[in-house]
């Protein structure tokens, strides 16, 4: 930020030294310097949120990495031909199909896993499984709970500093709506001594 940017903001949130700051000024004022005392307090309680949030994603971590298990399964039909695929599309959505796999003790399964379009029956896809056998979300990551603690934590933030500008901006509009107000009245009052009407 350069100085006559920064010379102008701190005007505006002091201007108690100015003779002609009215009433609506230091009222502007305080709801900046409020905004920002609030918005640099929420920047402790928005790191704590996160660090509870990672705590209790470590936690489904823990359970999905000992619950959750990798394993093979074999298709059983054919995958959908990709539809509509250009060359610019990049990545490719998965498609439901029916596929064979065992379960943690041998037992035979089968049910629907997401492959690629175009997979021919008896392809092998890499899947994962729960205690019970069944297909399953691959498990939560620590670098996952990681980024979901600090995308949550700077959410947090962020809608607090947003509401913060916003009552502010509010305030500074009403305000200017009153300033035009009082001038156009003031006008109107001395009008007719500078224009002989």
């Amino acid at each position: 930020m350069t100085a006559k940017p920064m010379s102008r903001l701190v005007r505006q949130a002091f201007p108690y030294h100015n003779e002609l700051a009215t009433a609506g000024d230091r009222a502007e004022s305080a709801v900046l310097v409020l905004g920002f005392v609030i918005a640099m307090l929420a920047v402790p309680v928005a790191g704590a949120a996160g660090s509870e949030i990672y705590a209790l994603q470590s936690a489904r971590v823990a359970v999905d990495q000992a619950t959750r298990s990798r394993t093979d399964a074999v298709l059983v039909e054919d995958a959908p031909p990709a539809v509509g695929m250009s060359e610019r599309s990049g990545a490719v959505e998965a498609a439901p199909v029916l596929a064979t796999w065992r379960s943690r003790d041998g037992s035979p399964r089968s049910g629907e896993v997401q492959a690629s379009p175009g997979a021919e029956k008896g392809a092998v896809v890499p899947i994962w499984i729960d205690e019970s056998g069944a297909a399953t979300e691959p498990p939560m990551t620590p670098e996952g709970a990681a980024i979901d603690a600090v995308f949550l934590g700077l959410l947090l933030w962020s809608a607090v500093a947003g509401a913060m500008a916003a009552l502010y901006f509010a305030a500074r509009f009403a305000h200017k709506r009153v300033r035009m107000r009082k001038w156009s009245a003031e006008w109107e009052r001395i009008a007719p001594d500078w224009t002989g009407r």
